[in-house]
């Protein structure tokens, strides 16, 4: 006798974010499970031999990728095409806004610029200012073949935007999910969650399904899921703030993740841009080892020069008869 059970449902359909009149990108969903397999079994008794059939085995449902819209929402509407479309892999993948807090077209803006600089930062109690002037002076010295993209670590929009406003550098849009809260207001958090972004920007962890899809839209002409500013700090590998990465746009090539505020200064700073703009990548030399470490060389040279001057010079030893004298003051004696 055969046992047939009922065919299972089928998988679910997968769904992309698409305009109706723009080819499908890569579907936002992972692919369904492999068809499934059928098991035969055969039973064996004294009096009568049977052959039955298992059911279908139920492919586990799909993994639903997060997003940075919330769970039953759709994308309201494509944005305008000037502020995703770009022929760069990187720079399409951008939302950007200028010192005003205006979206940024990405084709104009981006005309004449050969390098960008993406300086992660946040203005935190007591954080120095130091790093983002002196980024802030490079940056006025190169006004269009270079631009800088300032990427918040802040926690509150008014620190991005004391950062942002009347800045000479672009901005990644706040709005992207990176500061979407995890619980609900309750009496000790009373403050809401951000907004809902309008659009499904990636989020740290998530996989880049369309990362490959600008060889066969070079013009960049499609519509792909932006990046957060979490997720760029992920893909960049950013540890701490600040943190300066260093893109040239014109060989579409990541010359450093980690730039050296040091080669933004003074008389490095020419020699700098001349190397960047030509997509050259800077060595850490010899010397630049040496300047990292000038206040731990200084004081170890003043401390070697000391003992030498104590030992065999005749100096008093000053230091030795100072720390004796913390030691009993230490010891009660």
């Amino acid at each position: 006798m055969v046992n047939t059970p009922p065919p299972s449902s089928p998988p679910t359909k997968n769904v992309s974010f698409a305009a109706a009149d723009q080819v499908a990108p890569t579907p936002l969903l992972e692919s369904p499970c492999p068809s499934p397999s059928i098991t035969t079994t055969t039973t064996t008794t004294t009096t009568n031999s049977s052959t039955s059939t298992s059911a279908f085995s139920k492919p586990p449902p799909p993994k639903r990728r997060r997003s940075s819209l919330k769970q039953g929402l759709q994308m309201p509407i494509l944005p305008p095409k000037q502020l995703y479309q770009h022929p760069d892999p990187l720079v399409r993948r951008l939302r950007l806004r200028d010192s005003y807090g205006n979206q940024v077209d990405l084709e104009t803006r981006l005309r004449d610029t050969k390098v960008i600089l993406f300086v992660f930062g946040a203005a935190w109690p007591g954080s120095s200012p130091e790093p983002y002037n002196v980024v802030e002076s490079f940056a006025k010295r190169n006004p269009h073949r270079l631009t800088v993209v300032y990427v918040s670590v802040d926690s509150t929009e008014s620190a991005y935007e004391r950062q942002t406003r009347g800045k000479p550098w672009l901005s990644m849009e706040w709005n992207d999910g990176s500061n979407l809260g995890t619980s609900s207001p309750s009496a000790s958090s009373p403050l809401p969650d951000p907004p809902t972004p309008s659009e499904p920007f990636l989020l740290a962890g998530d996989t880049d399904l369309e990362e490959d899809m600008h060889q066969t839209d070079p013009t960049g002409s499609l519509y792909l899921r932006p990046y957060s500013r979490v997720f760029l700090a992920e893909k960049f590998q950013v540890l701490g703030v600040p943190n300066v990465a260093v893109y040239h746009l014109g060989k579409r090539e990541m010359l450093s993740t980690h730039a050296r505020l040091e080669l933004m200064k003074g008389e490095k700073a020419e020699g700098t841009w001349e190397k960047w703009e030509k997509g050259e990548r800077i060595s850490f030399s010899a010397s630049d080892l040496v300047y990292s470490l000038r206040w731990s060389l200084s004081a170890a040279a003043v401390a070697a020069s000391y003992v030498v001057a104590v030992r065999w010079g005749g100096a008093p030893d000053i230091v030795g008869k100072l720390s004796d004298q913390l030691t009993r003051n230490f010891l009660g004696h």
